[in-house]
């Protein structure tokens, strides 16, 4: 959300006055860490799956805050019932459950399985050359290492957080959006009205996922075989078909089109319809003029056409993003330090007019602040360790490139969460890519690849997990949660993370088919990031001569069609145009260009049924769509689980459904059916 919300009148806190502040084992309690496994595994693994699909992925954070009240809140109810005592459950309680969701959530985002560790792998090298260089392939980082390899950038990016914390929140007041607004979801839920709310989300979560869940589990039934079942429904036609235009019928793309806004969605239809619609039948059609290869997956042919344009954009807009956000969180820095704060001395000292709440939320923050010299400490005892670490674990780097990196990493740091702070958008992703390029360009030899997708890893990482740290902090801040639980809540969420989200790689490589595993273009999980990394570190390491004829011609004028359409949004919106609402992202546009046009359908479904819901009951639809759309994206989510241990016991789909075109295809399957000897 972009909007900070302000507290009203009458007080937050008063509401919570007559009772007792909890200590820090009453806010860190072990039921608690129990149910985090749990919830974390399901986010993750939901999480994981859609993004290894398709490449993004809706904000989970409201779901998962529903969850997490409910999870304990019926615990507890469950407990007293059969007369054994518990604990109240209290609005700090569910921070740091929550924040070890969320954590752990974001560790399966950006700890490189849908992205740079799949990148590394021999399925994504193939789909971007056909003769890859063996020094660049990394075909299995064994779990052990993986688990080290997570934990010790999980550790960096809680240590590079804390010094920020007083900074960001009380020195420059920064508003984390999405940090503020879910603080006034949980100090709602934790009232009697709050609580009636929250029941009614969860109900819809838990009807939508067993819904969700059971047409998962009867379209198994008809997969046995490639191509086979519902999720190769060709709505549109069989000659659409073969350009990827299907209906697949997946519940966890129809929820996520539910959660992401509109714009995004029409913009992955609009990029759908550029790309496979118009932009690669023509290219198709100049083989043997712009370029001689047939292969489908060589940057000398068509592909890299695809991969080169679909980069520029989404390349050309996070720069575009970057400037502007370094611009607009510089000229905020420059007025604050202009007001000369002071941090508690300004606030409960010079302002006699603060009121109670911010009072009792700065009491609780210096009360229980942790010292400085203990994150910096922290700091430079992981960057020691991960500098020798990590080149242990992937040799491709190497001490001094880890140095480096730990060297400029606080300063891009705080310059992401600031801007995170103040417009809720994390330019991490931009940062990591950067990176890719200039350590791939350095090293220029066999290895660099792997190395510059190392260094560009741990930086995503660390930038990610510490700016939603400072974010978790903010809503902390405003729950009066001691700062120390939610840091314990980060660095449980650190471990877990670590532990959890290898383990559902393994499901999902016990799950892919033999014959499409991960990060290849047919598996169920191709994770298009992963090319999107790798053709980066690609073209750090040998420039441009491989591309086909006019490739940099595309790239050029699609660069400043992004520039124009990106210029064109920024003055809609300090000019306050409606045609802001309009203009497409170009990011989602960018995507179909390296997956396909098929989940954009579902997603566009999504749009289109929250549209009709909201004018038919507004209300409903803003109470409760998000909590129908957790329920769609979980239940087709979790069936990879059983899907993956019937897979492991050599349980396969009794049935392949498939379709044909009416003719001579027709009578040729009738003839060799009835060979088969099967009736009709």
């Amino acid at each position: 959300m972009d909007a900070t919300i302000q507290e009203s009148s009458p007080s937050v806190e008063r509401v919570f006055e007559g009772q007792p502040y909890p200590s820090f084992w009453e806010q860190v309690t072990l039921r608690s860490m129990a149910i985090a496994v749990v919830l974390a595994t399901v986010f993750s693994l939901v999480t994981l799956r859609i993004y290894m699909t398709i490449g993004v992925v809706g904000a989970l954070n409201m779901p998962a805050n529903v969850l997490s009240y409910f999870s304990v809140k019926s615990l507890v109810s469950m407990l007293r019932r059969y007369g054994i005592a518990a604990a109240p459950f209290t609005r700090q309680e569910n921070i740091f459950l929550q924040t070890c969701v969320i954590t752990c959530v974001n560790m399966a985002i950006s700890g490189g399985l849908p992205n740079y560790i799949i990148a590394m792998n021999s399925q994504v090298a193939k789909s971007l050359s056909d003769h890859p260089d063996a020094a660049d392939i990394i075909d299995h980082v064994p779990t052990g290492k993986y688990v080290l390899f997570l934990f010790l950038t999980g550790l960096v990016a809680i240590t590079l957080m804390l010094p920020l914390m007083q900074v960001m929140i009380v020195d420059y007041r920064l508003p984390f959006p999405t940090g503020s607004v879910v603080a006034h979801l949980i100090n709602s839920f934790h009232t009697p009205q709050g609580a009636y709310v929250a029941k009614l989300q969860v109900a819809a979560i838990f009807k939508t996922f067993l819904g969700s869940f059971s047409w998962s589990m009867f379209k198994w039934f008809y997969t046995g075989g490639e191509h086979c079942g519902f999720q190769s429904f060709p709505m549109f036609g069989l000659d659409l078909y073969k350009d990827r235009f299907f209906f697949d019928f997946s519940a966890s793309f129809v929820g996520l089109g539910m959660i992401v806004p509109h714009v995004v969605n029409f913009g992955l239809l609009f990029g759908s319809i550029t790309s496979w619609g118009l932009l690669f039948p023509f290219l198709d059609s100049k083989r043997g003029q712009w370029y001689q290869t047939d292969s489908t997956t060589s940057l000398s042919g068509a592909n890299g056409y695809k991969i080169f344009i679909g980069i520029t954009m989404i390349i050309t807009e996070g720069i575009f993003n970057f400037i502007k956000l370094l611009a607009v969180s510089s000229i905020d820095f420059y007025k604050k330090r202009q007001e000369n704060d002071s941090g508690k001395i300004k606030y409960m000292l010079t302002s006699p007019s603060l009121n109670y709440d911010d009072r009792k939320r700065l009491e609780v923050l210096f009360g229980y602040q942790i010292p400085h010299f203990i994150p910096v400490a922290g700091y430079i005892g992981c960057a020691i360790v991960c500098s020798v670490a990590i080149p242990w674990i992937f040799h491709h780097v190497t001490f001094y490139h880890m140095a480096v990196l730990f060297i400029i990493l606080p300063v891009f740091t705080f310059c992401n969460t600031y801007g995170t702070g103040l417009t809720d958008w994390s330019v991490a992703q931009t940062y990591g890519r950067f990176l890719l390029f200039i350590i791939a360009a350095w090293i220029a030899k066999p290895g660099a690849v792997i190395a510059s997708l190392v260094v560009c890893g741990v930086a995503v990482a660390a930038l990610n997990v510490s700016s939603q740290a400072v974010q978790d902090l903010k809503t902390g801040f405003m729950t009066l949660t001691n700062p120390r639980a939610v840091v314990a809540g980060h660095i449980y969420g650190v471990l877990i993370g670590s532990i959890i989200n290898p383990c559902i790689l393994l499901a999902f490589e016990a799950n892919a088919k033999s014959t499409a595993p991960i990060g290849s273009k047919d598996s169920e999980y191709p994770c298009p990031s992963a090319s999107i990394y790798r053709a980066i570190g690609l073209l750090g390491k040998r420039g441009m001569d491989q591309l086909p004829d006019h490739c940099i011609t595309f790239c050029l004028i699609t660069f400043f069609i992004t520039l124009a359409i990106e210029t064109l949004r920024l003055v809609s919106q300090k000019k306050g145009w409606k045609l802001q609402n309009l203009i497409p992202c170009i990011t989602a546009i960018a995507l179909p260009y390296l997956t396909g046009p098929y989940y954009s359908i579902d997603m566009t479904l999504g749009s289109v049924m929250l549209i009709i819901w909201g004018k038919i009951n507004r209300r409903s639809a803003e109470l409760l769509s998000s909590a129908v759309a957790a329920g769609l994206i979980c239940g087709d989510g979790i069936w990879v689980l059983p899907s993956s241990l019937l897979s492991i016991f050599h349980v396969h789909p009794p049935i392949c459904m498939k379709f044909l075109a009416s003719g001579k295809q027709v009578n040729i399957v009738d003839s060799f059916v009835n060979t088969l000897g099967i009736s009709r």
